[in-house]
């Protein structure tokens, strides 16, 4: 198993030393988006109904 374990553990290791740095850069920007996401959700239990209607309306008018 350790034979088919370390040649992919070599592979990951640059991989994971170019994704670090880059967390460090997202790690700020998610507790940004986490408020708005706050912000957001419930508009969208506002747009739902609304784009609900909005196909209906699509519908009713191709059928005529």
């Amino acid at each position: 198993m350790n034979s088919k374990v370390e040649p992919l553990n070599s592979e990951v290791a640059p991989l994971n030393s170019e994704v670090e740095p880059l967390n460090s850069e997202v790690a700020p920007l998610n507790s940004e988006v986490a408020p708005l996401n706050l912000e957001v959700a419930p508009l969208n239990s506002e747009v739902a109904p609304l784009n609900s209607e909005l196909q209906d309306q699509k519908f009713k008018t191709r059928n005529f």
